[in-house]
């Protein structure tokens, strides 16, 4: 009777073991029909990982630095002397400049020590009374000066990227001396200065010095027809003739040495599309970049003017009161009227769903939801054209960075499974 028993028992486990491998086997052959299915119905598609990126709206310009100041005129067989660094700031009745008569056996002494004399008192500007804080502002200047040395040689202009070399080497000695503690470098100012005032007394009548009338930032670099690079002159003008005289390349003949910028805004005028210009008028935190002749600095604008229109285009003037001491030594300028910087998603515009029909249709982005296809709502903040920087818009779904989405959306439909 025992063995019977034994006998029923062992034949239910064995059904059961049979049982328990057919429903696995049912199981793997099910997944394997589902793949099989998934792999022939589903689609193929390009797609993408989401990252965080940047773009910057901005227009390429070219125009003029504006602004009113004295001149100072040469004298017939007399040469300037620099006396000031190109750039600074002169207050009323400092020293801008010497004329002296380059017949005097001494004019060509006088004008080695007055070049020395600036170079030195430019390093020396550099003093900040604490000795760390002057050897990192010595750093930041060394940086920048091989930057410029390196835009001069890809101008292949040798003669400046000569001077630039001589100005870095100056700032290495000059570093080298602060950290060793030496003061030689004063003391050879020091006995230049001496001499200076040696030889103008030897030359007496022989030097003409020129002194500030008003206060203002001086430059001794002039441009043709720099009497009309006012702002009152240029906002009569029409886009065509602030274009013809951008284009105009003919050689400087007024008789000014040195001029002293005696606006306390300047204003920089350029010609932008009518429809540009529209946009910009009202648009605060606009920046200019000007890159040209080897300079590059950013320039802050104030005030938006809106000048005279014609054939599509517009004057535009930009008011700004910062950089001066830069801008002042620029008459023709090329840079980038920068309008807005945008972050967020960066996509390319093809990836975009209703891209071309977005004033009247809602954007969006094929997002890859587990196997299938989902579109989710997004804005366009801002594109080039090539990529757009994009947020989500959806009120169930969000379209985030590392989601996966698809590049062709106009090949799926929402729900279609992909692979």
């Amino acid at each position: 009777m025992k063995k019977g028993n034994k006998k029923v028992k062992s034949e239910k486990s064995t059904g059961t073991v049979i049982k328990i491998m057919i429903i696995i086997a049912f199981v793997l052959f099910i997944i394997l029909v589902t793949r099989m299915a998934i792999s022939y119905y589903s689609k193929v598609v390009k797609k993408d990982i989401a990252y965080k990126g940047r773009l910057v709206d901005q227009i390429n310009i070219s125009g003029f630095v504006l602004y009113e100041f004295d001149s100072y005129d040469a004298i017939t067989d007399y040469s300037l002397i620099q006396t000031k660094k190109e750039g600074s700031r002169a207050g009323v009745n400092n020293l801008i400049g010497s004329l002296a008569n380059t017949g005097n056996p001494l004019y060509n002494e006088l004008k080695e020590i007055n070049a020395q004399i600036l170079s030195m008192q430019q390093l020396y500007q550099i003093n900040t009374g604490v000795l760390s804080k002057d050897i990192q502002l010595i750093d930041i200047q060394i940086k920048n000066s091989l930057l410029s040395l390196s835009s001069l040689l890809n101008e292949n202009k040798i003669s400046e990227a000569l001077k630039q070399k001589e100005n870095i080497n100056s700032l290495y000695e000059y570093k080298t001396d602060l950290m060793n503690g030496d003061n030689r470098r004063i003391r050879q100012l020091d006995a230049l200065l001496t001499r200076q005032n040696e030889l103008r007394q030897a030359m007496a009548s022989d030097v003409k010095d020129i002194f500030c009338i008003n206060s203002g930032y001086v430059t001794y670099l002039m441009h043709n027809e720099q009497q009309n690079h006012t702002y009152n002159q240029m906002s009569l003008l029409y886009p065509e003739d602030i274009k013809a005289r951008m284009s105009a390349d003919q050689a400087y003949n007024d008789n000014t040495v040195v001029k002293v910028a005696t606006s306390k805004k300047f204003h920089i005028v350029t010609v932008l599309t009518s429809s540009d210009a529209a946009r910009i008028k009202d648009l605060k935190g606009l920046r200019i970049n000007i890159n040209t002749f080897g300079l590059d600095f950013i320039v802050n604008i104030n005030k938006v003017i809106i000048g005279n229109s014609s054939n599509g285009e517009t004057v535009v003037f930009f008011e700004t009161d910062n950089m001066l001491s830069s801008l002042v030594s620029i008459g023709r300028f090329d840079g980038l009227l920068i309008v807005k910087e945008y972050t967020g998603i960066k996509v390319p515009t093809s990836s975009i769903h209703n891209y071309k029909y977005a004033t009247f249709q809602q954007t969006k982005i094929a997002l890859i939801k587990g196997i299938s296809v989902k579109f989710v709502d997004i804005d366009v903040l801002y594109s080039d054209g090539t990529y757009a920087i994009v947020e989500d818009a959806d009120d169930i779904y969000s379209f985030k960075a590392y989601d996966y989405y698809i590049l062709e959306p106009d090949k799926v439909s929402d729900g279609d499974v992909v692979n």
